[in-house]
C-alpha cells in the first residue's frame, strides 16, 4: 500500500475539507512528522466510532514505554471527552448544501460519500490491525522484567494508596459519625440541664413568691396587732382617764356637798327657796336631780377613800334622820314634797348603813 493509504487518506481525500483538527482539539504538540498521521480522522465526524479506534491505537506509541505505558487507556478516555464536546460545533459548522431540483444528482453524490466513507474505514481498519500487531511485537521485544516488575510495584502502590485511602475515608466517616453522636449526645445533656435548671428556677421563683406573701400576710397582721393594741391601749387610756376625771368630780362633788353643809349648819336661814340652801346628796347638789337612785350613787362613790365608809355613812344617818332635819328646819316653811324627800334620802342612807353593818333599814321606821 502506498504512503498515502497507510497513513488513511489518499489524493481523493486531500481535496476534501477537515471537519475539524484533531491536533487542537486533543492538545497534541509535538510536531514530530509521525503524529501527522493522526490527521487523517479530521476528515470523519468527531461521533465515528472509527475515530476511537484510531486513537486507541495512537495512545500507546506516544507514551513513555518505560513509565507511562499504563496510562494509555487514561489518555484515549480524555480524548474521547474532548472529541464528544466537539461533535455538537462540527454539527453547527457543517455547511448547508444548496437544494436542487434534481432528485438524481442528489442521490448520486450521497452514493459517492458513502462509498468513500466505506473506504476510508477500510483502510483505517487495516492501518489499526498492523499498527497493533507491529506495537505487540516491539513492546514483547523492548520489554523486560524490572520493567514488569515496576509496573508490578507501581499497580500495588496504587492498590495500596486505593485502600489506605477507603480505609482513611472509613475513619473519616466513623469518625464525623462519632462526633455526630457526641454533639447530639452534648446538645440532650446541655437540653437537660436547662430545663432542670429552668425548673429550679420556677421552684425558687415560687419559693420566693410564697415567702414574699407570708411576709408580706405577717406585716399585715402585725400592722393590724399594732393597731389594735394601739386602739385598745387608747381605749383604756381614755377609760382610765375618764374613770379619774370621773374620780375627780366625785370628789370634789363630795368636797362642795361637805362644805355646803357646813354652811348650812352654821349660817341662818335667809328668805327664799329652803330647797337651794338644803345640801341634797347628789353629784349634782341640786334639788331636781334627787332621787333614790342618785343619792345612793353619790353616796357609794363619793365618800373619801381614805375614811371609814360605815362611820361616814352613820354620820349622814344623823344628819338626813327626819328629826335631826326638823330641829335644823324649824324656821323654814317646808312642804309636804320636802318632807318626802328627806325620809326617801334617811331610808336610803339607812339601807347603806344596814348594809355595810348586816342590819335591815326597818330598824330606823
Amino acid at each position: 500500500m502506498a504512503s498515502s493509504t497507510r497513513f488513511g487518506y489518499d489524493a481523493t481525500s486531500t481535496q476534501r475539507k477537515k471537519l475539524w483538527d484533531p491536533s487542537e482539539t486533543l492538545g497534541i504538540i509535538n510536531t514530530d512528522p509521525g503524529y501527522q498521521r493522526i490527521t487523517c480522522i479530521a476528515y470523519l465526524r468527531p461521533d465515528n466510532p472509527t475515530v476511537v479506534s484510531r486513537l486507541r491505537a495512537i495512545a500507546g506509541p506516544a507514551l513513555c514505554v518505560r513509565y507511562h505505558q499504563g496510562q494509555a487507556e487514561s489518555i484515549v478516555m480524555q480524548w474521547q471527552r474532548k472529541i464528544q464536546q466537539l461533535s455538537p460545533r462540527v454539527d453547527e459548522r457543517k455547511p448547508s448544501k444548496p437544494a436542487r431540483d434534481d432528485k438524481n444528482e442528489d442521490s448520486e453524490q450521497t452514493i459517492n460519500e458513502l462509498r468513500e466513507q466505506l473506504r476510508e474505514m477500510r483502510e483505517l481498519l487495516a492501518q489499526v490491525r498492523d499498527e497493533r500487531n507491529g506495537q505487540g511485537s516491539q513492546s514483547q521485544a523492548h520489554e523486560r522484567p524490572n520493567e514488569q516488575a515496576s509496573r508490578r510495584r507501581q499497580e500495588a502502590e496504587r492498590r495500596r494508596q486505593e485502600s489506605e485511602e477507603r480505609e482513611k475515608e472509613a475513619r473519616r466517616r466513623e469518625e464525623e459519625r462519632k462526633r455526630q453522636e457526641r454533639e447530639e449526645k452534648e446538645r440532650e445533656a446541655r437540653k437537660r440541664e436547662e430545663e432542670r435548671l429552668e425548673e429550679e428556677r420556677r421552684e425558687r421563683e415560687k419559693e420566693e413568691s410564697k415567702r414574699r406573701a407570708r411576709e408580706e400576710q405577717a406585716a399585715r397582721n402585725e400592722r393590724i396587732r399594732q393597731r389594735a393594741q394601739k386602739l385598745r391601749e387608747e381605749r383604756e387610756r381614755e377609760k382610765r382617764e375618764a374613770e379619774r376625771r370621773e374620780e375627780e368630780e366625785w370628789e370634789q362633788s363630795w368636797i362642795n356637798y361637805q362644805e355646803r353643809w357646813a354652811e348650812f349648819r352654821t349660817a341662818p336661814l335667809r328668805d327664799g327657796n329652803i330647797r337651794d340652801a338644803i345640801p341634797w346628796p347628789v353629784k349634782s347638789g341640786s334639788y331636781r336631780d334627787v332621787n333614790a337612785s342618785n343619792v345612793k350613787d353619790f353616796l357609794q362613790r363619793a365618800l373619801a377613800r381614805d375614811a371609814s365608809p360605815v362611820k361616814l355613812i352613820r354620820k349622814e344617818c344623823r344628819k338626813w334622820h327626819p328629826d335631826s332635819m326638823n330641829r335644823l328646819l324649824r324656821d323654814a316653811q317646808l312642804t309636804d314634797v320636802d318632807r318626802m324627800m328627806i325620809k326617801m334620802i334617811c331610808l336610803v342612807v339607812t339601807d347603806l348603813l344596814n348594809s355595810a353593818s348586816g342590819r335591815s333599814s326597818e330598824s330606823f321606821d
